[in-house]
């Protein structure tokens, strides 16, 4: 199972580190391990790096694209999806979106990527991160690959 925290980055920090994928990955990182008595400082740091999501209208949007879907299912700002191949949560925060998957690839962030740009995915645990819009789905092998920075 895979944990994916996906951020909405401003613009700015897009920009300057959209070809420096580890250096994002690094900053969030630190924000993700902080203590709770640097809470003041790590809200600062976040606010300085990312935007929050407007929780109703994203709730909404992802309500809209899996409605009629029979394997799909909301509770709230939870939203889940069950296939005969993988299982996915996706859990709506104000900070940041939280995924829990079977599988490396999630439909979640086809869908999420339609209604924002400028998203960063990090996995903490297996240390792996990526801008959502620079990975790609290999149809003939059925695996996952991240585009190569220069």
């Amino acid at each position: 199972m895979k944990t994916y925290y996906i951020f909405k980055i401003n613009s700015y920090f897009a920009y300057v580190y959209q070809n420096k994928p580890y250096k994002m990955y690094k900053m969030l990182e630190e924000l993700y391990h902080t203590k709770e008595y640097d809470i003041v400082l790590t809200y600062r740091m976040y606010e300085q790096l990312a935007i929050p999501f407007s929780k109703s209208k994203l709730n909404d949007f992802i309500n809209e694209v899996y409605k009629g879907c029979s394997s799909y299912y909301r509770n709230n700002n939870t939203h889940i999806l069950n296939t005969t191949t993988s299982s996915s949560k996706l859990v709506i925060g104000g900070a940041n979106l939280k995924i829990k998957s079977t599988v490396n690839y999630p439909t979640f962030f086809d869908v999420i990527m339609s209604y924002s740009d400028n998203l960063f995915v990090c996995d903490f645990i297996n240390k792996d991160y990526f801008w959502l819009d620079k990975i790609r789905k290999n149809n003939c092998q059925k695996e996952f690959n991240i585009v190569q920075y220069q």
